[in-house]
């Protein structure tokens, strides 16, 4: 027996590539993409409309998120509850969500029940029910959704900083409406919602999974062709403001033993040519377990178990969003440390750092679209970010090629460490004085709830 005294050679990485798609344009104006995956035989569909949040009255904001929860309860004649045996003898799952960038209905089915689980997605796009009493139950679920939200720290943290730097923005808002929004929704908002906004001129259908059997253009034709309903054409896209100045926000949690923080500043979209740059420069700084932000507050101060930053993109908007809970005693100085590192993270990147990042963006990619669901929901994602379907192995390719001094001018170019917004959820009597001592900016005491 011998032992072996170094570890064994790994070859470089398969040069991967996302599944191509097969595209086709149905007589009604819906557009068909297909995503063969060998192996994947619960087959994936969405069916993304072009509708933004934006179409919705102010005062009755959050319907577009009723509408979806709505449809799946009945239609073509069938209630809610023979509407889900429907689905279940088909082994098919049926869902619907509103986002900022746009609706859509998602479905998962076995291969073998693809043609009767795509006529129920049809049927409830088509001739939902929107019955009364459904409806009803839904509304109540959302208000008593919106009360539960409010007991969470990290929940309200999220919305008070929506709101503060998205300014009047429809993004400052829920996606899901308020209290007094929701509750001035009326059934009849929701049909004519759906009627003015779901058309198939406006509709993607991405589906994806083992088509070795099926065709699913052909089967995706024979549920929705037939479908020629005309709404509403699609407004104009506003631009999202954003806050250019700094601020701190301070909501109170009383006797609170940790406080939660948000702090976010301007970063840029995914078709902006220094996104992917500004990405590799986060996952440095901190969006990894080894980044700067959590090296310093949870490995070297034992403040948090974790601290991380993203990258949160939609169509028009793009932010740096750092969030952790920390110790309640240790406030102050997390926020202080936090937007220390961002700033002194300009032109300091390493080489070594750049070069982990890089990898750790690109070497695993395929193994998050193994799945066929996955594979739609990214087409989703960047189709309602306006950008191309094929834009994954554009941005795999670029990540790549993200040098050091890349990542560096991307940041510098991107972030303003000196406007920054700080939401801090936590004991308001003991964090107001040393929050203003620090002197980032005037503390603005807020309510939890939103209004």
């Amino acid at each position: 027996m011998t032992a072996q005294l170094s570890p064994p050679t790994v070859r470089p990485a398969d040069d991967w590539r996302f599944p191509k798609a097969t595209e086709h344009r149905l007589t009604n104006g819906m557009r068909v993409l297909a995503y063969h995956c060998p192996g994947q035989f619960v087959i994936a569909a969405s069916l993304l409309f072009e509708v933004s949040l934006e179409v919705e009255r102010r005062d009755k904001e959050g319907v577009a998120a009723l509408v979806a929860r709505c449809l799946t309860q009945g239609a073509a004649g069938r209630s809610a509850e023979e509407f889900a045996d429907a689905l279940a003898l088909c082994g098919a799952d049926l869902g619907a969500s509103a986002s900022h960038d746009g609706f859509s209905v998602h479905l998962s089915t076995p291969v073998p029940h693809l043609s009767v689980a795509l006529r129920l997605m049809a049927d409830a796009v088509t001739a939902p029910a929107f019955d009364r009493f459904e409806f009803e139950h839904e509304k109540q679920l959302r208000l008593q959704e919106i009360e539960q939200a409010g007991a969470y720290p990290q929940h309200v943290a999220g919305e008070q900083l929506n709101a503060a730097f998205f300014a009047d923005s429809r993004s400052a808002r829920p996606i899901g409406g308020w209290t007094e929004t929701v509750e001035a929704i009326e059934r009849n908002d929701v049909a004519t919602f759906a009627r003015d906004h779901l058309q198939p001129v406006t509709a993607t259908m991405i589906i994806a999974g083992d088509f070795g059997t099926v065709d699913p253009i052909a089967e995706v034709g024979q549920a929705l062709q037939d479908w020629r309903h005309v709404g509403r054409p699609a407004p104009p896209r506003n631009p999202v403001e954003t806050a250019v100045s700094p601020q701190v926000v301070l909501v109170d949690w009383p006797q609170s033993p940790q406080s939660t923080l948000r702090i976010a500043g301007r970063a840029v979209t995914r078709d902006d040519q220094r996104w992917q740059a500004m990405f590799v420069a986060n996952h440095a700084v901190g969006g990894s377990f080894s980044s700067r932000i959590n090296s310093v507050l949870r490995e070297q101060k034992g403040v948090t178990y974790g601290a991380s930053s993203a990258l949160e993109t939609s169509r028009r908007a793009g932010v740096l969003n750092v969030s952790t809970a920390v110790r309640a005693d240790a406030t102050v100085e997390a926020v202080r440390d936090i937007v220390e590192i961002l700033t002194a993270a300009t032109g300091t990147l390493t080489d070594d750092e750049i070069a982990t990042s890089v990898r750790a963006a690109t070497e695993s990619a395929a193994l998050g679209f193994e799945r066929a669901e996955a594979v739609v929901t990214r087409v989703e994602m960047l189709l309602s970010q306006g950008l191309p379907p094929d834009h994954v192995d554009y941005n795999l390719a670029r990540l790549r090629a993200v040098t050091t001094e890349a990542a560096n001018t991307a940041y510098a170019d991107v972030l303003r460490a000196d406007q920054l917004t700080v939401v801090v959820v936590g004991t308001a009597d003991e964090l107001r004085q040393p929050l203003a001592a620090w002197g980032y900016a005037a503390v603005r005491e807020v309510s939890p709830e939103l209004r």
